[in-house]
């Protein structure tokens, strides 16, 4: 087997909602790590917001890369190995552009609590957002009444700014990409990781641990998170779904995530069959 690392998006990629695996996935994957390769979900989402296709994680799942990469745990023990908050000076001067800007923002904490605003929870909930995401406030949204900055002892992993015009998303990144690594997510706006963090170091870090390279390593997603990932793995393989711009990081295109793109394209790249 040319690959030994199998780096699964979630959603858009092996979810066809969000909370169950798209057609074939769990069969193909299964297959995969029964041949030796090793199954990691790489996903924007934080631990405690994981679909019900993954509680209780899967067998064939051995690592989950959460929080687009700011935290690696052994999904089978819980073990942290990697983990890449925010300084509380990146904090602040995010929450500054964000202000200025009148972007809202969810502040999300290891524990995948979602500290925001009364203003921006209203925004939000106001706004055309997925139901899901409506839910996940209600479960873990979390009132945020002082300075940003102050959150940093909660250990902020991942920033979601869901409702970012185009307009404002290059004036945003002006003031706020060097402290952070800013990702456009198409219509799902703008997410935001510490500098060092990403899918791309993640996974790279990971390989390394397990003794391998970003050559060993077949990745598939279909975002913006991903994109970097998808052309830095030895297989980088964006989903039918996929905006251009991603599909164009990929050094391969499969079917939509709904169409069970994803196990084909385990059988036709990983298992060959």
């Amino acid at each position: 087997m040319h690959y030994k690392l199998l780096a699964l998006d979630l959603d858009g990629t092996a979810l066809s909602d969000p909370d169950t695996f798209a057609p074939g996935l769990a069969e193909a994957a299964a297959r995969a790590a029964a041949a030796g390769c090793i199954v990691a979900a790489a996903t924007g989402r934080p631990g405690g917001c994981l679909p019900a296709a993954l509680t209780p994680c899967p067998e064939w799942i051995s690592w989950l890369v959460l929080f687009d990469g700011a935290e690696i745990r052994d999904a089978k023990t819980g073990a942290c190995i990697w983990r890449k908050p925010f300084s509380a000076a990146s904090l602040e001067q995010i929450g500054r552009a964000a202000g200025a800007l009148q972007i809202p923002a969810e502040y999300i904490d290891r524990d995948s609590w979602y500290h925001l605003t009364d203003a921006d929870r209203q925004a939000l909930n106001a706004s055309g957002i997925t139901g899901f995401h409506k839910k996940i406030l209600t479960l873990h949204g979390c009132g945020l009444k002082g300075p940003v900055s102050s959150l940093a002892g909660r250990e902020i992993l991942k920033i979601n700014m869901p409702l970012v015009p185009r307009e404002l998303r290059g004036p945003f990144q002006e003031q706020a990409g060097a402290a952070a690594l800013v990702m456009d997510c198409g219509p799902g706006g703008l997410e935001l990781t510490a500098l060092g963090a990403g899918k791309w170091p993640a996974v790279a870090f990971l390989a390394g641990h397990l003794g391998l390279t970003l050559e060993d390593v077949m990745a598939l997603g279909d975002s913006g998170n991903d994109a970097a990932l998808l052309a830095a793995a030895g297989l980088g393989v964006a989903m039918g779904n996929a905006p251009d711009s991603v599909k164009a990081a990929a050094k391969a295109v499969t079917g939509r995530n709904t169409e069970g793109g994803a196990a084909q394209a385990i059988h036709r790249w990983l298992l060959y069959n």
